[in-house]
């Protein structure tokens, strides 16, 4: 059992308040909806646009398990506060960035802050509500969380959008000063006593995370699978999005507009997630996780083929609507069923294994994606992702579905 002092009821209830929003704080940025342009003002292509994802993935890759079984083994808290200090030097840093090294650098410092928050935060939640009996709030939780994550991005969106129709490089200035936000929130948190991971035992403890993800039980193996899988889609979809437009020739001017929109649909459907399931199922669900990626991509492969103008523009926005939806989906229905079905003293390593397959999947898939929007075009390269994603439905989304039928 942790050292850590019992916290009373009310601190663990303002845990709850202040990580929803160290959540809000840490998805406020004002770059995020013209950070395609911003790197092109850098000197970058599209195609290294998705060059420098992939580092940032493949850092993400060689840090993610670590950073979770640290937070795990040694606390949240301190995770949480190192996390948003990164944050904010990482965006400090974007501010002095020159060319495609700038940008590297910056990825990189960020892939550490993402890596010590992912699963972190969650795990958290997590220990508190179970601190305060509150099981059965956890989904809904979860729901309140990927709102606030996406209220946060929503309104971030529009301040963004309407700085950068005055100069791109005072969205990074601003950026960061507001990127040191998550530090100052994290202070306010408090440790959770629970079980913790033997510290010297840490072949035994791979062992046990192993075993517990990978082969005691179906359900989890699969639900982690599709984790990934859908994480993965909603990635590759997120970095298209602002080169896809410009291909549309949408103006820059919407594209705050636009992002913000996205994201505010991705925290309605997050709150109203739980209920989607229980009037489909879990099965149905998860099959409706599976289709909208395929349509999405399929739909905006043909819609790059007729071309530039306003009905095109028009078509291709509203069939992105569609991993938004799909994302809020899969953050809170798969994000609970993981997290609900494995131990305290692991939760933040299994939220960063499921991370690290979305970031092993963008390093092996972004720059290919990229590759093709370069050489033959967005029609080739979305009709391609959207094959792509029936194939991974048929192998890791049917099965899941007729074991939570079968449940």
């Amino acid at each position: 059992m942790s050292t850590a002092r019992e916290p009373t009821q009310r601190r663990l209830l303002t845990n709850v308040l202040f990580l929803q929003v160290m959540n809000f704080t840490w998805m406020f940025l004002l770059l995020m909806p013209v950070i395609v342009p911003f790197f092109g003002s850098l000197g970058l292509t599209p195609g290294q646009v998705f060059q420098v994802q992939a580092i940032f993935g493949l850092a993400v890759v060689l840090l993610e398990v670590p950073t979770g079984y640290l937070s795990d083994l040694l606390g949240r808290k301190g995770c949480l506060v190192v996390a948003g200090a990164l944050h904010g030097a990482a965006f400090t840093l974007l501010t002095f960035a020159e060319g495609y090294a700038g940008v590297v650098g910056f990825e990189l410092l960020a892939a550490v802050a993402v890596c010590l928050y992912s699963g972190t935060d969650v795990a958290l939640l997590y220990d508190s509500l179970e601190r305060l009996g509150e099981h059965g709030a956890r989904r809904r939780a979860l729901g309140r969380r990927l709102f606030w994550m996406q209220t946060g991005e929503t309104s971030a969106a529009l301040v963004g959008g309407w700085i950068a129709l005055v100069s791109l490089r005072d969205v990074a200035i601003w950026n960061a000063v507001v990127g040191w936000l998550p530090f100052f929130v994290a202070l306010f948190l408090v440790e959770v006593p629970r079980p913790r991971l033997g510290a010297t035992r840490h072949l035994e403890n791979l062992g046990v995370v192993w075993r517990t993800l990978f082969r005691e039980s179906v359900v989890v193996r699969r639900v982690l699978l599709n984790l990934i899988a859908y994480g993965l889609a909603t990635l590759l979809a997120v970095w298209v999005f602002q080169a896809y437009w410009e291909h549309l020739r949408v103006d820059l001017a919407f594209f705050g507009y636009l992002w913000a929109g996205y994201n505010l649909t991705v925290a309605l459907v997050g709150r109203a997630a739980h209920r989607v399931e229980e009037r489909l199922g879990p099965a149905r669900t998860v099959a409706l996780i599976a289709c909208l990626p395929v349509l999405g991509y399929l739909g905006m492969a043909g819609v790059a083929l007729l071309g530039p103008g306003p009905v095109a523009a028009s078509l291709g926005v509203a069939l992105g609507l569609l991993f938004q939806v799909g994302r809020g989906l899969t953050q809170v229905v798969l994000k609970d069923e993981l997290n609900s079905r494995v131990p305290p003293e692991l939760r933040a390593t299994a939220n960063s294994i499921s991370s690290l397959g979305v970031r092993l999947g963008y390093v092996a898939l972004g720059p290919l994606l990229g590759v093709l929007i370069d050489g033959p075009g967005f029609p080739v390269a979305l009709a391609a992702a959207s094959a792509g994603f029936v194939a991974i439905g048929l192998v890791v989304a049917l099965p899941l579905a007729r074991e939570l039928r079968r449940a």
